[in-house]
């Protein structure tokens, strides 16, 4: 069919240029044999002439020359011309410029023609095979280009959807905001959407309304610009997210109830170690317990807050600090009147890597002031501070008491509270400072741990 067509225009082309032709040898023959003239007779020349150069480009210039030889021949054989062999000489190299120029022209368009017609079948090309649905509207909302998978993916056949009004694509509720849109498009050239990505619901064919994903860019020069639109279903991925919020809920439910039994199996290590003390006649072992159950009780708080907590990683440890401190104050039964525990903290949320360790740290710091900075009867104050400077934390516990011994290296005594801390610095890569001078102070500055 394509042949055919192909064959019948390329023979109306023929045609019209032999009737031309015929036109043309007709005039030269009556202006020059009959008449003796050649003055307007060759303005004719110029139809054929453009049409075959324009038609056949190079091979059309057989009609030039050929013209131009019909001219030349005719003078030598006409009996009586009135006018110089030159004016026709010029005529003939003029019909042969213009069709060499429009040859080249032609040429050249046929060439940016096959380049556009090429860029269009591989735009067509990916348009077609693209797994997400491509449309674009021109500025009235009119559907003037889709591909398959937009059929597919709203269950309508090309004569379904073809040149009609965009908002068939799209539940009731949303048509009135699309058209003021649109009417703010139009009137300014601007749309408000462009190139932005953004969810919404479509309405299929059969009325179902389904979820996707949609980029918009728009085109085309001013007043009669176009809005292309790229559009994924992204149903099976909302069924996803649902599932994984799912299982993630029910993750963290499991997770808390595990920090709820770990902090309730601490708990009762805790009350086993109190009990077992009420046997232990002698005081330095019933002392032993007692810190053994502060060490139970202090990890047991972490699990606490972490189950109370919604992030379940992380903890507000600026709370711990004031929570366990007077847990500890309470425990030792110290006295209000005689020792001021003042604490200075900001609410820093720590992971649970380095807030475990940090906490068993707090214990033991704040356990040996407690224990030995202010001696029966003795007055004073135990400064606790924890606060984010730079890239680091720093975390002191600080008293005006007797002062730590001179004759003890902290970092290499039998003191298991000591070797604790020492230890669970090292684990978070921390530094460990002691400073001396009026009472005791431990500085631990660290870089929480990424896990």
């Amino acid at each position: 069919m394509g042949n055919k067509l192909i064959l019948e225009k390329e023979s109306y082309k023929i045609v019209t240029i032999l009737i031309l032709l015929a036109i043309a040898v007709f005039l030269t023959y009556y202006f020059h044999f009959v008449l003796g003239s050649g003055t307007i007779f060759t303005h004719i020349f110029y139809f054929p002439i453009i049409l075959a150069a324009i038609w056949w480009r190079r091979r059309g210039l057989i009609i030039p020359l050929f013209l131009s030889i019909l001219l030349i021949a005719s003078y030598y054989l006409a009996p009586n011309l009135n006018y110089p062999f030159s004016d026709d000489l010029v005529r003939a190299f003029i019909f042969m410029a213009v069709g060499v120029v429009v040859a080249i022209l032609s040429e050249e368009m046929l060439q940016k023609d096959i380049k556009l017609r090429e860029s269009q079948d591989k735009f067509r090309s990916v348009a077609n095979s693209a797994v997400d649905g491509i449309i674009t509207t021109d500025n009235n909302g009119k559907i003037v280009l889709f591909n398959p998978s937009l059929e597919n993916m709203f269950g309508y056949g090309i004569d379904e959807i073809k040149s009609k009004h965009a908002t068939i694509l799209m539940p009731n509720r949303y048509k009135k905001q699309f058209i003021d849109k649109l009417d703010r498009f139009k009137s300014t050239g601007n749309h408000e959407l462009d190139g932005k990505t953004f969810e919404s619901l479509g309405l299929r064919k059969d009325g179902t309304e389904f979820p996707f994903e949609i980029s918009i860019a728009t085109w085309g020069p001013k007043g009669n610009k176009f809005t292309t639109s790229i559009i994924r279903d992204v149903t099976e991925r909302k069924k996803t997210e649902k599932m994984l919020e799912k299982s993630l809920h029910e993750k963290e439910i499991l997770l808390k109830e595990i920090h709820h039994r770990v902090k309730n199996n601490l708990m009762i290590i805790s009350s086993l170690l109190n009990l077992q003390s009420d046997y232990i006649k002698d005081e330095e072992s019933k002392n032993i317990f007692k810190e053994s159950q502060n060490r139970a009780r202090s990890m047991a708080l972490i699990h606490e807050r972490l189950y109370q907590s919604i992030d379940l990683k992380r903890m507000d440890f600026g709370d711990y600090i004031r929570s366990l401190s007077t847990e500890l104050l309470h425990t030792y039964e110290v006295d209000p009147g005689l020792i001021k525990l003042k604490i200075n903290v900001e609410d820093i949320f720590l992971d649970i890597n380095t807030a475990i360790p940090l906490g068993l740290i707090v214990n033991e710091l704040v356990t040996n002031s407690l224990k030995h900075a202010f001696p029966e009867g003795n007055s004073g104050e135990i400064n606790v501070d924890f606060h984010p400077i730079d890239d680091y934390y720093e975390f002191t516990v600080k008293d005006n008491g007797v002062g730590f011994p001179e004759d003890i290296d902290y970092q290499n005594t039998e003191s298991l509270g000591l070797q604790i801390v020492t230890s669970l610095t090292d684990q978070i890569d921390g530094e460990i400072t002691l400073d001396r001078n009026n009472g005791t102070k431990f500085k631990i500055t660290f870089k929480e741990l990424e896990v």
